[in-house]
């Protein structure tokens, strides 16, 4: 027996889970996704990733910017869903939202709550150098990611790779986990389980700010941080008063003695390395500010960077 899905979500992340339920029996009846919003160069109004697929999918689509306008929940709530099932959407759903669906309305998390709760829990995961994370099925209550878990999966991070790379592992493994939920609910009778009081922790969404680099700390945790922040909001830094974004680094053996964190200690035909609070770390993929994305050895042909030279936090006001 087919049950019929109300599927909210925005960004990439979501298109896999969106795309599992087409080929299970949790056929969605609806999309809602948020409005199209300027993007680019030209600040023309852009579809989101989801309402993109889901209209070459042929699926309706339902685009809001808030819940406050007085008819679309009842809309809603006139389709008679089984389930509303929610990956990355982006806005509150309202209590009144949360009583239409018959059996469910269950909400994919990219973190093993409590841990993360918040818009950034795959980023924080990398920048706290985690290493392992995994992606969790919740049933949605009024209060963030605090609702009752049906099912987790934990996943390995890799030392190497940044947000966007788990991002579209745990999408993936996010999607095989939202149709085994609503399908052992429904076969089985799944209940969902409190989260634990103690562990909760927290991702708040990241500001351009977060991404300055932190020199004082160590060259682990600058490498974490660079990945964490990739692609956004990207990790930067400033040199003779040029801001610099930083795409890429690792850290490297090399020993170093009462040198300024940020000082770079090489920069010659083909790497960079930087000295942090303890250790260092090797540059590989650097972007200036209005260019392209460079390996290290073309961006020094182009970029004058010289040893000595101090990477700092501040840029030339």
């Amino acid at each position: 027996m087919a049950r019929k899905v109300i599927f909210f979500g925005s960004p990439e992340f979501a298109i896999p889970s969106l795309e599992a339920l087409l080929n299970s029996e949790f056929q969605p009846v609806l999309v809602v996704t948020q409005t199209d919003k300027p993007s680019g160069r030209g600040r023309a109004p852009a579809a989101t990733a989801v309402k993109s697929f889901a209209v070459k999918a042929g699926i309706p689509v339902e685009t809001v910017s808030s819940f406050r306008a007085s008819d679309i929940v009842s809309r809603l709530e006139r389709l008679e869903p089984d389930f509303l099932v929610v990956v990355s959407f982006g806005l509150f759903l309202p209590e009144s939202l949360l009583r239409i669906a018959s059996l469910g309305n269950i909400n994919l998390h990219a973190s093993l709550l409590p841990a993360y709760r918040g818009a950034s829990p795959i980023n924080y995961a990398l920048i706290n150098g985690d290493s392992f994370t995994g992606v969790t099925t919740m049933e949605m209550v009024k209060e963030m990611d605090a609702g009752p878990v049906y099912l987790q999966r934990i996943v390995e991070v890799r030392p190497f790779e940044n947000s966007q790379e788990l991002s579209v592992r745990l999408s993936v493994i996010g999607a095989e986990l939202v149709v085994e939920t609503l399908t052992r609910r429904v076969v089985s009778g799944l209940e969902p389980v409190p989260q634990p009081e103690e562990h909760v922790s927290f991702a708040r969404k990241l500001k351009k700010t977060d991404g300055l680099i932190p020199w004082e700390k160590d060259a682990i945790s600058i490498h974490n941080h660079i990945r964490g922040m990739h692609p956004w909001p990207g990790s930067f830094t400033y040199i003779n008063g040029k801001y610099i974004k930083v795409h890429k680094a690792e850290p490297v053996d090399l020993i170093k003695r009462d040198i300024e964190p940020g000082t770079v200690m090489k920069a010659d035909e083909d790497e960079i390395i930087a000295a942090c609070g303890t250790g260092a770390v090797r540059l590989s993929v650097l972007q200036a500010e209005g260019r392209k994305v460079l390996s290290a050895s073309e961006f020094l042909r182009g970029f004058p960077i010289k040893s000595g030279d101090v990477l700092t936090k501040e840029g030339r006001r």
